[in-house]
């Protein structure tokens, strides 16, 4: 790990932890969801500097490194697929592609992504806002409390604690 996917790393770690201690405190969804997004797109951040090369800015990314991790190169992905606690590679695939739906719905919910509709950070619409985050249910969280969700929320984990040992695939 080079060093600016280690300040990358770092951040992404204290954005998780964040999330970990909402999720079980009972605020609005708006706050974790915040959090877990920011995570996830600061791992992804981390990830593509492997190359010592600035990744775009921009919000996008999770899904892009979701992919990346299941299209390891052969001599890495036993160990790769090892980390995340699959024994064979192909079900650690198998598994990264039934989440990568809602990992892009996750991805989507900043602000630029989601244009004028609803966001974890602001009001909405931007011109006439007429709901607060805040007050909202967000999709994305009741599909994130749910089978699939937890799979996805157990693979970020697991990409945020055990990041160091495949930095650098």
């Amino acid at each position: 790990m080079n060093s600016y996917q280690q300040l990358w790393w770092e951040q992404a770690k204290s954005d998780h932890a964040i999330f970990s201690l909402l999720r079980g405190s009972g605020v609005a969804e708006c706050h974790i969801l915040h959090y877990l997004q920011m995570c996830t797109e600061k791992l992804a951040k981390a990830y593509f500097w492997r190359e010592e090369k600035p990744p775009a800015r921009t919000h996008v990314g999770f899904v892009q490194f979701m992919r990346f991790l299941g299209a390891v190169q052969k001599p890495d992905r036993e160990r790769v697929a090892d980390l995340f606690s699959f024994t064979r590679f192909d079900d650690f695939q198998t598994r990264i592609k039934s989440v990568l739906e809602l990992a892009y719905d996750l991805e989507r919910i900043t602000p630029d992504l989601a244009n004028d509709g609803p966001n974890p950070e602001y009001p909405w619409p931007h011109d006439l806002p007429k709901l607060a985050p805040v007050n909202y249910t967000f999709p994305v969280w009741k599909e994130l409390s749910s089978g699939r969700g937890r799979e996805l929320m157990r693979l970020i984990q697991t990409a945020v604690v055990r990041f160091p040992e495949y930095a650098d695939t």
